[in-house]
């Protein structure tokens, strides 16, 4: 199989659907790649080509990725020089609810993934979509994560992910396939669901700058725990950290001046780190959410108990933001830290963090 030369070539997308796929498959296709995108419900691949042009290099496939014979057939027929695999299912709190499920998109399917471009496309590159979330988090310390942290996962979902990450590790080591994670935290854009957190907050300010005099009477914005503090990204720049991370062995030459290597081989891709390495606490999101429409508001934190605190608009006095404890789970870390100095001294990578999030969600309604 002939190997792809500059920025072309073939690309196996799957998860095409979601926000990081979406955003991928564009990318590639700028760049001037066949890309096959893979998603449960292919309508919603539509919107992904910019032009006709585009359109002529973009299939689209209604495709499992649990179901092996269909992955297999795809990537024998195809022989992809990159493959993607964003899919799987994405949410901690419905990995409580759904652990099967989410064992089988989120490991075995990484498993049959894994053999397939072992046996079918022996040449291809392959990125596995890792999370921080496989790093677990502990209650009496705050820890930075970087590539060589411990795996200590506290949930289904990130049980799964560091299930596939050591697999991954095993296949590249082992058996010799070129696959490299991208172990990355939280990262947003206007794509994101309604069931996250900035999705929910940026709605809420949207209507409130919409609704004009409707501050005073309107219903406060309630969310769950002010004080966790989580490292949120941009995510189109993170699909730039997944090119970089797969096209790793170029990327460390073109940004170090090193040598390439005579052989493209498994032994020279490694892990990366995909983080800003700020943390923001959920109260500063909310904060700079309504500062950017021009909202100002004041804030009630003195109390130990966080379900006291909250935020009253500073024009009226009336209540802005509450704690609804419901929404509190003692499971979930007061801080995730990451240190992202790995992927920004090899590969160049700097992500824009919260204020451009914020900015891409309000700009499209």
């Amino acid at each position: 199989m002939r190997q792809a030369v500059g920025n072309s070539g073939v690309a196996i997308v799957t998860g095409a659907s979601g926000q990081d796929g979406f955003f991928l498959a564009r990318r590639l296709l700028r760049e001037g790649w066949d890309v096959h995108a893979v998603a449960r419900r292919e309508p919603e691949l539509d919107r992904i080509p910019e032009s006709p042009e585009q359109r002529g290099r973009f299939f689209p496939h209604r495709l499992d990725i649990l179901d092996a014979a269909g992955i297999t057939q795809l990537i024998a027929s195809t022989k992809p020089h990159e493959i993607y695999n964003l899919a799987g299912q994405s949410s901690v709190s419905i990995s409580f609810a759904e652990p099967a499920e989410t064992w089988r998109t989120n490991a075995e399917a990484v498993r049959l993934l894994l053999e397939a471009v072992r046996h079918e496309a022996p040449l291809a590159r392959l990125y596995q979509s890792s999370s921080g979330e496989m790093f677990g988090w502990d209650a009496s310390a705050k820890r930075v994560h970087d590539e060589g942290s411990p795996l200590a996962p506290n949930s289904p979902y990130a049980a799964a992910k560091a299930a596939a990450h050591v697999l991954c590790a095993t296949y590249r080591r082992v058996l010799g396939v070129r696959v490299a994670c991208g172990i990355a935290f939280n990262h947003e854009s206007h794509r994101r669901s309604s069931h996250f957190l900035t999705r929910r907050v940026v709605e809420h300010v949207r209507r409130i700058r919409t609704s004009g005099s409707g501050r005073v009477g309107s219903i406060p914005l309630a969310v769950g725990n002010l004080r966790a503090e989580r490292d949120w990204g941009y995510a189109p720049d993170y699909v730039d950290g997944m090119i970089a991370v797969l096209r790793q062995v170029r990327t460390r030459s073109d940004v170090r001046g090193d040598p390439l290597p005579e052989a493209d081989i498994a032994e020279n891709y490694r892990d990366y780190v995909l983080a800003t390495g700020n943390l923001h606490a959920v109260w500063q999101l909310i904060d700079q959410a309504f500062s950017l429409v021009g909202i100002g508001l004041s804030w009630e934190m003195d109390s130990d108990d966080v379900k006291d605190w909250r935020a009253c608009y500073s024009d009226s006095g009336a209540i802005a933001v509450t704690v609804d404890p419901s929404l509190l789970r003692p499971s979930d870390p007061v801080a995730i830290s990451a240190n992202p100095s790995l992927a920004r001294r090899e590969l160049g990578w700097r992500p824009r963090g919260l204020d451009q999030i914020l900015k891409d969600m309000l700009e499209h309604a």
